[in-house]
């Protein structure tokens, strides 16, 4: 966090202490008639209220990206955000202090005048900062480190067009990639490396941004771009001639800014992941917890069924490729893979009888929740896959590399419509569900999966 981050904390914080005076000023004098006096319950309510409003801004991710602001995206924001604070703090706090209030309108003029006084006190230093910052921006104070990526044509157009403007986009422009690999002569702006290498060269410049500025026949030669960007969470825009190109896939960026469309990120809001982390956590504790006699009597099969380990530890690719070891209850013989990773088919003979049973059942993940626990895996996204599947399934579906974005989970939306995969070509098809799941990540999709998981579980639909 910078200095900009503190300052719109710190200002958060002087807004929710001075809208609960102002309210408790309110409540006092004009609700219950009385006086208003420094009180041990003000000072109270102040540190109460103040903590309350900051874990609520911290985890509706305020303090991410505070450059990318717009005063009616900060009206929206702070409208939602009172809204469901001055609920949560009515009934958690104030309802039960006024319980004697003999007229319900009192109990309505608490709650709006609580909504109404931290709205108008937040909403007006939020948007002399939003305002500040724009007007920085568009000074050219503040910027975003940007990656022009296209052909000589496009770049040059695109390049004049926004730079010709009265007041700046924001855009700082650190270079440019050419399609061709060529250099563009008589140009202000210097190649900074060949297009093959995108990606270590926005990490290596700390790229914000980037525009492409193909031409249309030339855009799709060039997909696997998007697919480094996507997964890198660059902002990424096209001019808006080549939209039609990658429609779906797209949202528009702004009704009052230069005519790019800006690419569709696959991330949950903040608030989201958070949420979704401590289901995790929770939802993983409990089954840990509660299947301890079915996961005994699991091991004790398990044990009883070949000789081995209870247990099999595979190495799998995780969060941004990172490996780790997952957990299951071992199904096969032992040493049932010498040399060349293989995939189980459904007549496989190196599952064992009871190996089929918990396969069929999915009962040989259930030691996964452990992956879920110490947060190596979630319970619902992508199948993790080996490094030596996963670079072949990379050769033939470029996008795979998205799966990367998101942890990999117990089961996923590819699980549940599609199943075990038994080569890379069902592997593939089966990809193409996870990216529906993907560029729709929400809590609510979560849930759906979840659901599915259970009626297979329960119909006995595993492999």
């Amino acid at each position: 966090m910078n200095k900009e981050h503190y300052k719109r904390f710190f200002c958060d914080i002087i807004a929710a202490a001075l809208s609960w005076v102002v309210f408790f000023y309110y409540r006092k004098t004009y609700i219950e008639g009385g006086v208003f006096e420094i009180s041990p319950m003000l000072i109270y309510g102040i540190i109460g209220v103040t903590i309350f409003w900051s874990i609520l801004y911290i985890f509706s991710g305020n303090y991410i990206d505070i450059k990318r602001v717009s005063r009616l995206n900060e009206l929206y924001k702070t409208t939602i955000q009172s809204a469901i604070g001055s609920i949560t703090i009515f009934f958690l706090i104030i309802i039960d202090d006024i319980e004697n209030y003999t007229e319900y309108t009192l109990y309505y003029k608490a709650i709006l005048g609580l909504f109404s006084i931290h709205f108008l006190i937040t909403f007006s230093i939020r948007y002399y900062l939003t305002n500040s910052m724009v007007k920085k921006i568009q000074n050219g104070k503040v910027g975003f480190r940007t990656l022009l990526i296209g052909d000589t044509k496009n770049i040059k157009n695109v390049f004049q067009e926004i730079t010709s403007r009265h007041k700046s986009s924001g855009n700082q422009f650190i270079g440019y990639l050419h399609s061709e690999n060529k250099k563009i002569d008589d140009f202000q702006l210097q190649s900074i490396g060949k297009i093959q290498d995108v990606e270590s060269v926005i990490v290596n410049q700390k790229i914000e941004e980037v525009i492409l500025a193909f031409e249309k026949n030339k855009l799709k030669k060039h997909n696997y771009i998007f697919n480094t960007l996507i997964y890198h969470d660059i902002v990424t825009k096209v001019t808006s001639d080549i939209a039609d190109v990658i429609a779906g896939r797209v949202k528009m960026h702004s009704f009052f800014d230069l005519p790019f469309v800006e690419i569709k990120q696959i991330k949950m809001s903040f608030l989201e992941s958070s949420l979704k982390r401590f289901l995790d956590i929770v939802i993983s504790t409990i089954a840990l917890t509660i299947l301890i006699p079915l996961l005994i009597a699991i091991a004790i099969a398990v044990k009883l069924s070949s000789r081995g380990n209870i247990f099999y530890l595979q190495e799998r690719l995780g969060y941004k490729k990172r490996p780790f070891y997952i957990i299951k209850f071992r199904s096969m013989y032992v040493n049932s893979e010498k040399k060349t990773p293989l995939l189980a088919s459904e007549n496989d003979q190196r599952i064992t009888k009871w190996g089929k049973i918990m396969r069929k059942y999915r009962l040989d993940e259930l030691p996964q929740f452990y992956n879920v626990l110490i947060g190596e895996m979630s319970i619902i996204g992508p199948r993790p896959e080996r490094s030596f599947f996963a670079d072949k399934i990379l050769k033939k579906a470029p996008h795979y590399k998205l799966v990367h974005k998101v942890k990999p989970g117990i089961t996923s939306w590819g699980m549940v419509k599609f199943g075990y995969a038994e080569n890379v070509e069902e592997m593939i098809l089966r990809l193409k569900y996870d990216m529906i799941y993907l560029e729709n990540l929400s809590l609510l999709n979560d849930f759906k999966v979840f659901i599915f998981t259970i009626f297979i579980i329960l119909q006995g639909r595993g492999k």
